[in-house]
């Protein structure tokens, strides 16, 4: 049988209303330290078939950090988890991606486009990407995971690229008169060292690692969107454009909302007036389609 962790609390302000002492209350911390499953909520009512809301919100992680009382899950962690939930249910026929994010790790965003593909692919379904605020960077490449990609007229798309952010100390360790004795077993083990300028040959080695992460990024746009060298041209220099900018370099198929996404998706299914569901967790927010759990 497991066992209940509760803590009492004194609540000692009210001590002089209270004569006899200090009042108590209980938490339930065990309940507090566990995730809780998903629960179906219904975005809009329609018939038997369904379309799932899978939401991408939030910088793109595989997993989130663990030193908050109340667990929580990255991104990847939660699409799993969602997806986990949806091969349950046989009346669903289309995922429409619910993006609202400036991108995160180049792995993350990697795995959670391989995952979502996967799970297109397995169930022959629909994918369409809702674009509702960002879809830059990362997130822009989980929404290449999708047939369509509709984004609102006040969203921002693009920033297709790789960053490698790097700092050098060097400089004010001078000044303080700090200096730098790292030890390395080899000539570019310290490569990306903040306490030392970058060397020719550094910058050498990290940009040719930046460089290949994003030809397979290219590379994978060119495969999911019908992208002309002309495009590329202003693509590939990593600018974030206006949705109504991203349309004419063909990063998108519409400027909408969530009811063209919905007929885009109703159009690919060929399923009309479907009910659309997202999964939320018991104590997130029910909300509509553009809430945040």
């Amino acid at each position: 049988m497991s066992k209940v962790l509760r803590i009492s609390v004194p609540l000692c302000l009210l001590s002089f209303l209270l004569l006899s002492g200090c009042a108590y209350i209980n938490i339930d911390l065990a309940s507090l330290m566990q995730i809780q499953p998903y629960e179906e909520r219904v975005i809009s009512k329609g018939g038997s078939e369904k379309v799932l809301v899978l939401e991408i919100l939030g910088p793109i992680t595989t997993t989130a950090m663990r030193d908050t009382i109340r667990p929580k899950q990255g991104t990847l962690e939660r699409i799993e988890s969602i997806l986990e939930k949806a091969e349950k249910d046989k009346n669903i026929t289309g995922l429409i991606l619910r993006i609202d994010s400036p991108g995160g790790g180049y792995t993350a965003s990697d795995l959670t486009f391989r995952r979502i593909v996967e799970y297109r692919e397995k169930h022959e379904l629909p994918v369409v990407a809702c674009i509702t605020n960002q879809g830059t960077s990362g997130a822009y490449m989980v929404a290449l995971s999708a047939d369509q990609i509709v984004a609102l007229p006040s969203s921002v798309v693009g920033n297709v690229g790789v960053l490698l952010p790097s700092i050098s100390l060097e400089g004010l360790l001078d000044k303080l008169g700090i200096r730098n004795q790292t030890l390395t077993s080899g000539k570019f083990k310290d490569t990306g060292n903040p306490l030392r300028d970058m060397t020719d040959d550094d910058r050498q080695i990290l940009e040719a690692i930046v460089m290949e992460f994003q030809q397979n990024f290219i590379e994978r746009l060119k495969e999911r969107r019908p992208v002309t060298e002309q495009d590329l041209a202003v693509i590939e220099d990593g600018r974030v454009m206006t949705a109504s900018a991203g349309l004419k370099v063909h990063l998108i198929d519409q400027v909408g909302y969530y009811e063209e996404a919905l007929e885009a998706m109703e159009s690919l299914s060929q399923v009309s007036d479907p009910t659309v569901v997202v999964y939320r967790r018991k104590g997130e927010n029910a909300g509509g389609f553009y809430s945040w759990p």
